[in-house]
């Protein structure tokens, strides 16, 4: 048969031209799985190799060489710390003990092994709060609103608590009644922050109630708010700050003078106020520690 006979036998026969097309589409399909099965085999590799690389290699950190910083270790507050309020507060147990993490009273340790020495010879600690009106509602509600103070003279330095809502509370160096009616005073013959002495126990004391009308009024009478951690900021004439952070609050008894002594290797501020209400034969302390 002649090849012209053939292919006029193909445009006759519809049978033969899907049969033809069926193969060209499966030969084209072959084609492409081919390629596509050739093209698929080398990324493979790669992925798996990039894979296992991430894997092992070693993080590395953005700030080599700087050590982290640890917090202080702080004592955790109180489980029932004594808040202010009114009606008076109870009297509590007059035969309380210290909770100073300090120890015991340097006069009961033979040796002084507490490590504790007193500054002075004091036979009980300032301040009594008889014969002081209990403030009003209104006047505690003033005590717990933020309170700015303005440095008179004779102002040593100033005493700030946020936590309190103080503010540049005066602090005189004297521990005359005439003094403490214009804010807190500092205890003669105890540290100043700026003493220059291998350890310090700077002492303030002030008013749980005091006059009304005076500097000193209610100015301590948040202080039993304070039982770890809070920030206390006392600054001098020239603006120098120093800067503490509350470590532990206790009870003593007025006679119990070893706490305005200084501690062997501690820089300290001490506050003191009279607790608890209305009887205040107590002496609140609340200590802090340099930071």
């Amino acid at each position: 048969m002649r090849l012209r006979d053939l292919t006029h036998g193909f445009e006759r026969d519809p049978l033969l031209r899907v049969g033809a097309g069926a193969m060209f589409l499966a030969l084209a399909f072959a084609v492409v799985v081919a390629v596509a099965a050739t093209l698929e085999r080398p990324i493979e590799p790669v992925a798996a190799k990039s894979e296992v690389k991430s894997a092992t290699e070693p993080l590395v950190r953005s700030d080599p060489g700087v050590d982290p910083w640890v917090e202080r270790d702080i004592p955790p507050p109180r489980a029932e710390p004594i808040r202010p309020s009114f009606p008076p507060e109870p009297t509590g147990d007059s035969k309380s003990v210290s909770t100073s993490k300090f120890g015991k009273p340097p006069e009961s340790e033979p040796g002084n092994r507490s490590g504790a020495f007193p500054d002075q010879n004091r036979q009980t600690l300032p301040f009594q709060e008889d014969d002081y009106p209990l403030p009003t509602h209104d006047q505690i509600r003033a005590a717990n609103a933020p309170r700015h103070y303005h440095l008179p003279p004779g102002a040593i330095m100033s005493l700030s608590v946020r936590s309190m809502g103080l503010d540049n509370v005066p602090v005189l160096n004297s521990d005359t009644t005439r003094a403490l009616d214009k804010g807190v005073v500092h205890l003669p013959d105890t540290s100043f922050p700026w003493s220059d002495t291998p350890e310090r126990n700077v002492y303030l004391a002030g008013h749980r109630l005091g006059w009304p009308g005076t500097g000193s009024h209610l100015v301590f009478y948040r202080l039993n708010e304070l039982d770890g951690g809070e920030r206390i900021t006392l600054r001098d004439r020239r603006g120098i700050r120093y800067g503490y952070r509350v470590i532990e609050s206790f009870t003593v008894g007025p006679e119990d003078d070893w706490v305005t002594g200084r501690v062997r290797g501690r820089d300290l501020l001490t506050l003191q106020t009279c607790t608890p209400v209305p009887s205040f034969h107590r002496r609140l302390i609340v200590r802090a520690e340099r930071i």
